[in-house]
């Protein structure tokens, strides 16, 4: 039997596709894989799967579609942009056919009047965002429904330039160095990319001088030890205030996303 994705669904798709034509689409998603066809899921059709819920019609309906964060725009919007925005309209009941959305560690539930949770699942949907339709045969069968893309915010200055990569491997971050040996903290002179650790985390703090924050010896952040590369509390306050500007989970640590965020994502 085929299976469909409800047509809500598609018409974001649509529209994401139009307003942001260079947008990487590699994870996209609506389809469950084999990890999600072990245990109920909105992507799995609710015919032929184990779904998150099923209606009892003849329709094979897939509920559930996953959308690559990087959208690619040269001005500067970010899917972090695009979920806000998604956020505030389902809570005001703009968008009443969204049960639930999912990205970088949190989720809005209709359940809970869209307030923002934390995501407790395996799969922090860091590389997309999850988006759910309600479990209604209304929101199963809309059609012509407008995401409001239009009403996205301006935004502001592009991040300076040159775009530094994260120098870490895959897994690893800057923090504490009583965490273990994924945490880099500067301490241990280790090397990555040709240039010691704190090198890296003293670059990374300069970006964000660049952008404008005030960091540095007798400044608002790093006032007393400065841009010295040794992860600490001081750095720890720096990176969660600055994750808090960028939407990012407030952990404190420079991992890839908020590293890549310092050069990637404008300046409001």
């Amino acid at each position: 039997m085929t299976w469909t994705v409800v047509p809500n669904l598609n018409e974001a798709r649509d529209q994401l596709d139009q307003r942001f034509p260079g947008r990487d689409t590699r994870s996209d998603g609506s389809i469950g894989d084999t990890a999600h066809q072990r245990y109920p899921s909105s992507h799995n059709p609710d015919l032929t799967g184990l779904p998150e819920y099923r209606d009892g019609d003849e329709f094979n309906e897939v509920r559930a579609r996953d959308f690559d964060a990087d959208l690619n725009d040269p001005n500067g919007i970010v899917m972090e942009h695009v979920v806000q925005l998604w956020v505030t309209l389902a809570r005001a009941g703009s968008l009443w056919w969204v049960r639930y959305i999912i990205f970088n560690g949190r989720i809005w539930h209709r359940r809970y009047d869209f307030t923002t949770r934390t995501y407790t699942g395996s799969n922090r949907h860091t590389t997309h965002c999850h988006v759910n339709s309600d479990f209604t045969q209304a929101a199963d069968t809309v059609r012509g429904t407008d995401w409001r893309l239009d009403q996205l915010p301006p935004v502001g200055r592009p991040a300076p330039k040159p775009v530094v990569a994260f120098p870490l491997p895959a897994g690893y971050y800057f923090g504490p160095r009583e965490r273990g040996n994924q945490s880099v903290s500067g301490y241990y002179r280790r090397r990555f990319k040709g240039k010691i650790d704190r090198q890296w985390l003293t670059a990374w703090t300069r970006q964000l001088v660049r952008r404008g924050w005030p960091a540095g010896k007798g400044r608002r952040y790093l006032r007393r030890a400065g841009s010295d590369g040794l992860y600490g509390p001081e750095h720890q306050e720096l990176i969660k205030a600055f994750q808090a500007d960028q939407g990012l989970a407030r952990d404190g640590l420079l991992g890839r996303l908020t590293w890549d965020a310092a050069y990637h994502n404008p300046i409001r």
